[in-house]
């Protein structure tokens, strides 16, 4: 087997999930199917729309490792959770909670229906966790109620990662200048956006 076919694929969520990242995640491991990838995640989450769809191709595609290298906030801790191999470094940080939805203008029959939805939405990606973390749904759906946050060896403890990752595994490169970093930190809630109901 060539080199070419052994190397692994990176692929990285740094950021919101918007649906652009989503959509370019996507068409790269379709596109690439027989392949292996590792996703580095450094994300205050975005659409629960987005995080469904990327954690579903991730269970289907089988052979996608997620390494959290600074925060998995929202539905970015659910892509965390849904990895083949799951790692984080030490100082990674994670949060999950609810699904939030701004339903202000909405009919009292839609705010009604949408209500129902947001709540069977919230039961089903509470069970995924469940499962991908080992916890009883129970336990999943209390701390979603409000931000639940874990930092380092919580995270693994919680089931959320498997260990810590290994740092020989990333590629050698020449050392460059300082690179100037954001520092925003402010969680994207778990929102669905007006074009995205159901």
């Amino acid at each position: 087997m060539g080199r070419e076919t052994d190397q692994k694929n990176h692929l990285f969520l740094f950021g919101e999930l918007t649906p652009e990242k989503a959509q370019e995640i996507a068409e790269r491991l379709l596109s690439e199917w027989g392949r292996e990838f590792t996703l580095f995640i450094n994300s205050d989450g975005g659409s629960s729309f987005d995080a469904l769809a990327l954690v579903n191709l991730l269970k289907m595609h089988e052979r996608v490792d997620t390494v959290c290298m600074g925060v998995a906030l929202s539905g970015a801790a659910d892509l965390l959770a849904a990895g083949r191999r799951r790692s984080i470094v030490p100082g990674a940080i994670a949060m999950i909670h609810q699904v939030s939805w701004d339903m202000g203008t909405e009919f009292t029959a839609n705010l009604v229906k949408n209500a129902r939805f947001l709540e069977r939405l919230n039961d089903m990606m509470a069970g995924m966790l469940a499962r991908d973390t080992g916890r009883p749904k129970e336990t999943l759906v209390a701390d979603m109620a409000t931000d639940h946050y874990l930092f380092g060896q919580e995270i693994i403890d919680y089931g959320l990662a498997d260990g810590f990752y290994d740092a020989a595994q990333l590629p050698k490169s020449r050392r460059r200048g300082p690179r100037r970093v954001p520092e925003t930190f402010e969680p994207a809630r778990r929102v669905l956006r007006r074009d995205e109901e159901p």
